[in-house]
């Protein structure tokens, strides 16, 4: 009789806090620690290495891992062939920075790390005056490409962010998905930060840390699937990736897999850090995980 009220009592118990969600939600976490931990001691290993090229090798890798999918995969899930894409651009970008359609024309803007073009492309059929900025030969000529119908108003210029310390006056800094993939976040948020004039914004997406179980399965589901193509050249994870995910949806998850520096920031470690560069007004501008946010430069 007491065996039987005990297994009643520890049934009762688990259905009341749902034991087998949380213990799923625990073993997510921890695979999520590992993976973070992994990857600490990787990068502390490489720091310790003589040889420069090796000690190196992640920003290689990522860079090249750009290079490749500028060059030889930008089709696919919100890409510039995406019709249903492109055709929301100038509403998404007027979301993202929390400014209007109008407000666009004939301002000063510096797309940094402007990949194909599908944002440049967006802000130039706005009306504004725009210099697109990437370390990616391919990515230049896509974008060049796409915008060729706004030639008069489109600057080119190729760049390694994390030396591109020159101030500019620009009205608007937009930098989608670029500062955690560089190996030096904070370097590159700065410097994208000087391109901003007094009183003009800043617009950055930056990869979120997970604060939430659904965030981070999600980043765990990203990590297993890291782990699967690691090892392969990029033309052999890019098939792999349609293989298994289709020709539509395997491109986001190369960009999201591919790139071995995915840094993760927490919005309120960026908002203190854009404060010290003398920002205000500082806001998401978007729900979900990762950061879409704005800011004011203070004026002079």
């Amino acid at each position: 009789m007491f065996n039987i009220k005990w297994k009643k009592f520890l049934v009762g118990l688990t259905d009341r806090f749902n034991l087998p969600k949380r213990i799923r939600i625990l073993e997510r976490q921890n695979r999520f620690v590992l993976y973070e931990l992994r990857r600490v001691n990787e990068t502390l290993r490489n720091h310790m290495l003589t040889d420069p090229t090796l000690g190196e090798f992640d920003k290689l890798q990522t860079s090249g891992s750009f290079e490749y999918q500028w060059a030889e995969y930008s089709t696919g899930v919100a890409m510039q062939d995406d019709a249903e894409f492109m055709s929301r651009i100038k509403p998404q970008i007027s979301k993202m920075t929390d400014l209007s359609e109008d407000w666009f024309k004939g301002k000063r803007v510096v797309d940094i790390g402007c990949g194909a073009g599908r944002f440049t492309y967006g802000m130039l059929t706005m009306g504004a005056i725009v210099t697109a900025c990437d370390q990616s030969d391919a990515g230049l000529e896509r974008t060049a490409k796409l915008s060729a119908e706004h030639a008069d108003r489109l600057t080119l210029k190729k760049i390694d962010l994390l030396r591109w310390d020159d101030l500019g006056d620009f009205d608007l800094g937009f930098c989608f998905g670029v500062v955690h993939h560089t190996g030096n976040t904070y370097a590159a948020i700065r410097n994208v930060a000087l391109k901003v004039k007094p009183g003009g914004r800043l617009f950055l997406m930056v990869y979120g840390f997970p604060e939430t179980p659904d965030a981070i399965e999600e980043l765990v589901s990203y990590e297993e699937v890291r782990q699967d193509v690691r090892l392969l050249p990029f033309e052999e994870k890019k098939k792999h990736l349609i293989e298994r995910f289709g020709p539509y949806y395997a491109h986001g998850w190369f960009d999201a897999v591919s790139p071995r520096i995915n840094d993760l920031l927490t919005f309120e470690e960026i908002a203190e850090f854009l404060t010290i560069l003398g920002f205000t007004h500082i806001k998401r501008t978007m729900t979900g995980r990762n950061h879409h946010l704005v800011a004011d430069k203070l004026p002079n």
